[in-house]
């Protein structure tokens, strides 16, 4: 096991601390605290010299920046024929900074995208969470390493997906589709959050979940994902980066019929689903639209198992949900029913810790506090 740098893992402890204090003290503790935490994370994702993916961000912004014109981008973004083979608006973040500032330093890029994501990611937990630092719990063991620290442009695209449910709720169609226009220009994955205006309004009950996930688990083993041609990414353009955040091993020997950690995550929320549904449903207005969110996620892990980059990168932006799912279920529960899912929650929290800890990730991606570098901080 490797010690996380103080940076990370002080700022971890300080939400632990707040989200005992959401389940157990009387009088839940000021959202305001949660500013001085984004402006800190802001710090030490901005300015990092880390990450499995740096080394290959740092060559998009050099290469695409340098190489590929303006016209080249709008073209792209208008569905045209184009020079360009990435999206559209990641691409154009990087070039406007790079010719704006005379090719500065490729932290002046970490620190533009940190100062877009972590804010708007604030937004979405104070919109849509009750208890907002038990859901940053959540998300800081790996999707935050994964995340704003590794895979940018899809922990971005994600966020503004995440965003847009605003708009869902308030009923403004063409807000949302702008919403995921911008988030495919950083990541085409984003795609497949665009019919979700619709579908999160579906309503649906336990027997139809249990239908959608069993028939999910059956359909697993014929990988029919394969048989949809050119209506998925090719998987080799999403692969870059992507074997440094996995262990070889423990994914060898999924795909040969173990269970590992995503199944077992994708067997929490199915527990969290079933148990408190119909409380989470009585108690929480909006709560169906992060269901739905789930279960299709559930759906296509199982669905795209045999593949490792669609079964993580495809239904990671619909897992997201179960950050906000879980909390939502101490929100339906008594005072007692609280504690006790808030405790599977830290559980659950603390051996995500421990396997990130514990796998090269955390080696590979320079997080270690004897490897871990930032340009602004000492």
């Amino acid at each position: 096991m490797h010690l996380l740098h103080p940076y990370y893992l002080v700022p971890f402890i300080i939400i632990l601390f707040l989200s005992f204090a959401e389940a157990y003290s009387p009088q839940k503790p000021s959202p305001k605290y949660m500013i001085p935490i984004a402006a800190w994370l802001i710090l030490v994702t901005g300015f990092r010299d880390a990450g499995p993916d740096y080394g290959s961000y740092k060559n998009i912004y050099i290469w695409y920046s340098s190489h590929i014109d303006y016209i080249d981008i709008f073209r792209k973004a208008l569905k045209m024929d184009s020079r360009l083979d990435m999206e559209w608006l990641f691409i154009l973040i990087n070039k406007v900074i790079f010719d704006i500032f005379a090719a500065p330093p490729f932290f002046i890029v970490t620190f533009f995208l940190a100062l877009i994501s972590i804010p708007l990611n604030y937004i979405n937990i104070r919109e849509n969470s009750l208890y907002p630092y038990t859901t940053i719990l959540l998300f800081f063991f790996p999707s935050f390493f994964i995340g704003e620290n590794g895979q940018m442009r899809q922990a971005l695209g994600t966020i503004i997906c995440y965003y847009s449910i605003r708009f869902i709720k308030e009923e403004k169609v063409w807000h949302y589709l702008f919403c995921i226009y911008l988030a495919m220009g950083i990541h085409n994955v984003c795609l497949f959050f665009l019919p979700m205006y619709w579908l999160a309004r579906i309503p649906i009950n336990k027997t139809v979940m249990a239908t959608a996930i069993i028939g999910s688990m059956i359909l697993s083993p014929f990988e029919i994902y394969k048989y949809m041609g050119s209506f998925l990414p090719d998987e080799s353009s999403l692969m870059s980066g992507f074997n440094n955040y996995i262990n070889m091993n423990n994914t060898a020997e999924r795909l040969n019929g173990a269970i590992g950690i995503p199944e077992g995550n994708a067997i929490l929320s199915c527990l969290f689903l079933f148990v408190f549904d119909t409380d989470m449903k009585k108690k929480y207005p909006y709560y169906e639209y992060m269901r739905n969110f789930c279960v299709l996620g559930i759906c296509f892990f199982f669905i795209f198992r045999g593949s490792i980059m669609f079964s993580s990168r495809l239904t990671g932006i619909f897992f997201t949900a179960t950050g906000y799912l879980m909390p939502y279920a101490m929100y339906s529960a008594n005072a007692a029913s609280r504690r006790m899912i808030h405790t599977v929650i830290v559980c659950y929290c603390l051996f995500n810790f421990i396997i990130f800890s514990s796998f090269n990730t955390i080696v590979r991606g320079r997080f270690t506090i004897d490897t871990y570098t930032n340009f602004l901080l000492p």
